[in-house]
């Protein structure tokens, strides 16, 4: 398992290096000219616009400029903010601390609610089934952003001393910091929820009838023993799989979601710099983002092997 933890962790290097070159290229192919905005102004002449693109480097060949960027990065060196004059990795830790925060808690409310709606649709069916799968669909037809807006205005008028836009950093206040972000995680867990509820749902139905499951009952055991020890584990394999790639789908939504709620994490600061233009830190965001959501997939891949005996990556 280590070899092929080990073989996978390699294979990242390639992929982030295209990563890399489709980032750096998509940010020159912008529309617009950085140094125009950073001026604030139309009305400034071409030999002062000429100044702010050789004092940014903006004035080299691209190939030049994304080999220089490239070097930096190798030493960890993620450049320097075109609006702000600050090392771009100073900014970017605390607000990534904040999103993985954010994200984790999402990710644990998505997994409770999705795995126990839909194992609680797959056993106790009838109307329990029907209203979780009427739900499922009304999330699913609702961008998240949607409910968040939602959650903000109904929190907003009703329960008013909530403090719906007032973050508190987790070290000054832990309960706080909590509290702030509950509602944000609920909203950007929502549409993920119901995307593990519905293969959990369809998961332990196919395993449920199963022969081995079926044995197990004939020998008397008891529900709770055929539950755990031969629906759920049989079941958690392709429920693994998409739990994975929902929760890289997380870093997505983060972005609208701390946008709307106004918390200083990696998505508010990705869409604060992709408006004011600032190519460094959205080089480095990307790069971020494509190492979590590779890492994911590795983790995805240990979890899949430890769930399932028959699986052997060899």
């Amino acid at each position: 398992m280590i070899r092929v933890v080990l073989v996978r962790l390699a294979w990242m290097l390639p992929i982030l290096l295209g990563v890399s070159m489709v980032a750096f290229a998509l940010m020159r192919a912008l529309p617009g000219d950085f140094a125009q905005a950073a001026a604030g102004t139309a009305d400034i002449s071409p030999e002062a616009l000429d100044a702010i693109r050789r004092e940014l480097g903006l004035d080299r060949p691209i190939w030049e400029q994304y080999l220089q960027w490239l070097g930096q990065i190798m030493v960890g060196d993620f450049g320097t903010s075109f609006v702000t004059d600050k090392p771009v990795l100073g900014e970017l830790l605390p607000r990534l601390a904040v999103t993985f925060e954010l994200t984790l808690l999402a990710g644990i409310i998505a997994m409770l609610l999705g795995a126990g709606s839909g194992l609680a649709s797959a056993r106790l069916r009838g109307r329990t089934d029907w209203f979780v799968r009427a739900v499922n669909g009304l999330l699913l037809a609702i961008p998240n952003f949607v409910v968040a807006t939602l959650i903000v205005l109904l929190a907003g008028l009703y329960f008013p001393e909530l403090g719906i836009f007032n973050y508190v950093p987790f070290f000054e206040d832990p309960l706080g910091n909590l509290g702030s972000m509950v509602l944000p995680a609920v909203s950007l867990a929502l549409a993920v929820s119901v995307t593990i509820s519905e293969n959990t749902r369809a998961a332990v139905l196919e395993v449920s009838s199963q022969d081995f499951v079926m044995v197990a009952r004939a020998k008397g055991l008891g529900a709770g023993t055929v539950l755990r020890d031969y629906l759920i584990r049989n079941a958690l394999t392709p429920v693994i799989t998409v739990t994975g790639l929902q929760l890289a789908q997380l870093l997505g939504g983060s972005i609208l979601i701390e946008t709307i709620f106004t918390i200083p994490g990696m998505g508010q600061y990705l869409f604060d710099s992709i408006t004011s233009r600032d190519y460094p830190v959205i080089q480095a965001i990307v790069l971020v983002a494509a190492v979590i959501v590779l890492l994911v997939n590795v983790l995805v891949d240990v979890a899949y092997a430890r769930a399932d005996a028959r699986v052997s990556y060899g």
